[in-house]
């Protein structure tokens, strides 16, 4: 894992969904309090953009 750029995308690379889908509960949930609605398409918007910041890795496939 030690082409990754940084300590967040590696741990994401690694992630279960599980683990991802929790995380992101976790965001929305707080995001909630500052006005942004919690719902099933921005649990999903948060995951996909955890992969899309995990997914590069240099020199290599994620």
């Amino acid at each position: 894992m030690s082409s990754y750029s940084n300590k967040i995308a590696e741990m994401l690379a690694i992630a279960s969904e599980t683990d991802k889908v929790e995380f992101a509960h976790y965001l929305a949930n707080n995001l909630e309090q500052a006005g942004h609605e919690v719902t099933s398409p921005r649990v999903r918007e948060i995951v996909a953009a955890f992969d899309r910041f995990a997914a590069p890795i240099r020199g290599g496939k994620a």
